[in-house]
């Protein structure tokens, strides 16, 4: 759940990182078991943005264009469901337990909104483009590259996870929390 899950996924991309810190909201105390619950939730729509952090592209010689191809069909694959679900998931939550629980969330979906509609949007026209289309794949790889300096360029979404001491305690209780990366 650390920044590093991020940008982990674009230093192939591009690199250093940038990003703004925000200041750690006081801790306030949930309930635990709706806490819990929420915080589970919570963590459970990031799993598959946490995939992305795993993703490697894979290496193809400049000017081969199946393999380029290839290679950002997969990275796709990889991004956007990681991003889509984690919208979404966040999104689809109940009403969260406390002030920075909510705080977190949207903060979390403000951040990952505008990228996810890029990678669906570059998917969609990668995928509608003919396999063998040069100009299609090349522009797919602008769009990734792009994708990765949005990435880099974010705050950081995790940060009250890791510096809010209520929302640190119901994410070391909810069992999808323990499935990210730490």
């Amino acid at each position: 759940m650390r920044r590093s899950l991020i940008l982990f996924a674009a230093a192939f991309l591009l690199a250093g990182c940038g990003g703004a810190e925000t200041p750690a909201a006081a801790p306030s105390s949930p309930a635990p078991a709706a806490g819990t619950s929420w915080m589970d939730g919570f963590c459970g729509s990031l799993i598959d943005f946490a995939k992305i952090g795993e993703f490697r592209m894979p290496d193809f010689e400049q000017g081969d264009v199946a393999n380029a191809r290839n290679a950002m069909d997969e990275a796709f694959r990889v991004f956007a469901p990681g991003f889509d679900n984690a919208v979404t998931g966040l999104n689809g939550l109940a009403q969260a337990p406390s002030p920075e629980a909510e705080a977190a969330r949207k903060s979390i979906v403000d951040a990952l909104t505008p990228i996810r509609d890029q990678v669906v949007s570059a998917k969609a026209e990668l995928d509608a483009a003919p396999k063998d289309d040069k100009a299609a794949t090349a522009e797919a790889g602008l769009a990734f590259r792009q994708i990765g300096s949005n990435i880099n360029d974010m705050p950081d979404p995790f940060q009250q996870l890791e510096t809010n001491a209520s929302l640190k305690a119901l994410a070391e209780q909810a069992p999808n929390c323990k499935k990210l990366p730490s």
